[in-house]
């Protein structure tokens, strides 16, 4: 599908709260940048770098992780069936 955005957020009987979300660029059908970065070390940049060369799988562990080291601790994680990986139920068990 070129980009996608995962989302990773807070969900609570009051609702849902965004907390942390990264692009993810697939290998097919992705739009090529027209020019490099002036500066590799902008944001912009980076997150182009983690959107390109991640799989959603790290992209989720580290989003996750992110959360964590800012206090918000969670007993479950839900996900829809594209996390249903053996790789992603381990990972949710080694970090939640």
């Amino acid at each position: 599908m070129g980009q996608q955005v995962l989302t990773l957020g807070l969900s609570s009987a009051e609702g849902f709260v965004p907390v942390d979300s990264e692009l993810f660029i697939s290998k097919s059908k992705a739009q090529e940048l027209h020019q490099p970065f002036c500066d590799g070390r902008s944001v912009a940049a980076k997150r182009y770098k983690v959107a390109v060369n991640q799989t959603k799988p790290q992209m989720a562990r580290d989003m996750i992780r992110r959360t964590q080291r800012t206090g918000i601790d969670a007993l479950y994680l839900l996900a829809d069936a594209w996390f249903s990986t053996k790789a992603m139920i381990s990972m949710a068990c080694e970090l939640l």
